[in-house]
């Protein structure tokens, strides 16, 4: 079976982990040739696969055409778009994996009524010319099912992984000094930063030289105006990561917090519990599934229920060995070889749905 599948996103974050993950498990499926479709400046990607190199934005108009014209071109069985941008026309059984609808869920991600319009327009039409769906979580798979009914007899749940990104290079940071509550520095409303920072304003004073650090590019000014000056100088953004330096954060980070309102699964969440560091996280949409019973979860926006289970975990050595063991084994549960399985076996389904 020949699959052509939409690499172009794969030098991003989320989207691109998850398309890199994936294609280093579908290279070892027996019967199962991949043919990725890349973009210029993108990563490599794992073994050898034939790889088509596109030119276009894949949000563009041009980049749908092209997309439908490398189709034409190579005749797979399958195609397999990664994300919701989808070819002009499917000449060929399409697989979609629709990872998250945020901005749906949350407008303020997206403020413009203009934009959610064409994000809905965008993930609508994918639903519609998709034989089949690929949801990383039951949260996902529900919230596609209420907003796009026409999703619900066509998803399949397939979860992500982080065993790739846990295998890697570590290099420390000679400048981040434990102890530290490590987090990701995504401002975005639905990542719910300010209820963290306020809960580790109430922590730092009780728990000696702790520290905040915030994985990513501070926007400019953020700081300054989310936290008072009293502690601003405990908090601070790491500026852009390698790969290698990220890890080294994770291991050597006392607490993993991630306060997020939304999340369609949450790699950061595997790839904290895979370096053993435990995990306080909101009990809202995929979090639950991921974690299982391997961490510490609060209400979304409660700072205050957020600062206490902080200072617990900080402060309990039983507590903090017992996550940090229940966290490497709940991580090693996932594996980008059996979401490959599974990912294969939607292909073949998708086959017989034509």
């Amino acid at each position: 079976m020949r699959v052509l599948i939409d690499c172009r996103m794969a030098g991003w974050s989320g989207v691109g982990r998850y398309t890199r993950g994936l294609v280093s498990g579908l290279v070892d499926v027996p019967g199962l040739t991949p043919v990725l479709v890349t973009s210029p400046n993108g990563p490599a990607m794992a073994g050898d696969a034939r790889c088509v190199q596109a030119q276009r934005d894949p949000f563009s108009i041009t980049g749908m055409f092209e997309m439908a014209s490398i189709i034409r071109r190579e005749a797979p069985d399958v195609v397999h778009c990664t994300h919701f941008p989808t070819p002009s026309r499917a000449m060929s059984p399409l697989v979609v994996t629709l990872h998250d609808l945020t901005p749906l869920i949350i407008p303020a991600v997206m403020p413009s009524t203009a934009k959610r319009f064409v994000y809905r327009m965008l993930n609508a039409r994918a639903v519609g010319l998709a034989a089949r769906i690929i949801a990383p979580s039951h949260a996902t798979a529900n919230d596609l099912a209420r907003i796009f009914p026409a999703s619900a007899n066509k998803t399949v749940v397939v979860s992500e992984a982080a065993d790739d990104f846990a295998s890697g290079e570590v290099a420390p940071d000679p400048e981040v000094q434990a102890p530290y509550i490590l987090a990701m520095g995504n401002t975005k409303a639905h990542k719910d930063l300010p209820t963290l920072l306020s809960a580790f304003g109430r922590v730092a004073p009780r728990v000696p030289d702790l520290r905040l650090v915030l994985a990513g590019e501070e926007p400019a000014g953020y700081l300054a105006s989310m936290v008072p000056d009293g502690s601003r100088h405990l908090v601070s953004f790491t500026g852009p990561l390698t790969d290698a330096r990220l890890r080294a954060l994770y291991e050597y980070a006392a607490v993993f917090a991630f306060p997020s309102r939304y999340e369609g699964f949450g790699l950061p969440l595997l790839e904290a519990m895979s370096f053993g560091t435990p995990v306080v996280a909101a009990s809202s949409s995929s979090i639950p599934e991921v974690v299982g019973d391997a961490a510490l979860l609060v209400p979304p926006g409660d700072e205050t229920a957020l600062a206490a289970t902080l200072e617990v975990l900080l402060t309990d050595v039983d507590l903090w060995n017992e996550l940090s063991d229940k966290g490497r084994a709940r991580a090693a549960e996932f594996s980008w070889r059996e979401t490959a399985r599974l990912t294969a076996d939607v292909y073949r389904d998708a086959l017989t749905a034509r």
